[in-house]
């Protein structure tokens, strides 16, 4: 039979028990938002339209403020499919992964792109525009609204040196270094990087619409004209028409 003593030391140890359980029971009802057996979970997103350095950071804390939810991982470089993949924290009995990608679809980056969930395999060669048809030396002229232009630089060895260099800088990141329309950031973004090859040794008619084309951009390209000087880009265009397509 317990003695008094050993009554009261058995008691203050349950006390003891109890006054270091409760601050976590409290701090878990905190994280939970009053719910200790939330049923969270982590589901895994493939991400389209990540287009510059701030759209990340942009995406998840958009994401975390509309939702609720927390944002565990962004995998920019190392996932298996090629795709940015965001990991999100949730509670599967407020929220569903439907409604985090409608969520998704409507967040805007600094620059006013929109992201997306990417739902299959990536196309890699991707048809050809109207645009781009009529622009190609070997169909016709240049299309209408495009100023018909001539390229004032010389396509000699300097030149394409220079294009070259430019190119590797600032072009190879999405249409890649052959010009197939496979760099390391194509998958990242929304609509897959034209495949330059096909401009391979183009004449005179197809200088506006190129110019064009780097110095306004379009969809996710950037308007390289801000960045370029006019010269620089007629280097670009002379060294694009020296690109073959990969075997």
């Amino acid at each position: 039979m317990m003695s008094y003593d050993d009554v009261s030391k058995t008691l203050v140890g349950h006390i003891r028990r109890v006054f270091w359980i409760l601050p976590l029971f409290v701090l878990a009802m905190s994280a939970t938002g009053g719910n200790a057996l939330a049923a969270l979970i982590v589901e895994k997103f493939e991400i389209e339209g990540l287009i510059s350095p701030a759209s990340p950071k942009a995406l998840s804390e958009a994401l975390e403020k509309q939702l609720q939810v927390k944002v565990v991982d962004l995998n920019l470089k190392n996932s298996s499919s090629g795709w940015p993949l965001l990991s999100v924290e949730f509670d599967s009995d407020q929220l569903t992964r439907g409604v985090i990608e409608q969520t998704i679809a409507l967040i805007e980056d600094p620059a006013g792109h929109t992201y997306r969930v990417h739902q299959g395999p990536a196309v890699i060669s991707a048809p050809f525009t109207d645009e781009e048809k009529a622009a190609m030396a070997a169909l016709g002229p240049a299309p209408p609204n495009v100023q018909a232009l001539t390229n004032p630089i010389e396509s000699t060895g300097a030149s394409i040196a220079r294009g070259k260099k430019h190119y590797d800088k600032y072009c190879t990141t999405c249409h890649g270094i052959q010009g197939d329309g496979n760099g390391p950031a194509a998958h990242g973004i929304t609509t897959f990087p034209r495949q330059l090859w096909v401009w391979n040794n183009a004449d005179s008619s197809a200088d506006g619409y190129l110019f064009w084309f780097i110095t306004e951009g379009r969809s996710d390209m950037p308007p390289w004209g801000v960045i370029l000087s006019e010269n620089e880009r007629w280097d670009i265009i002379n060294y694009i028409k020296t690109l073959t397509k990969p075997e």
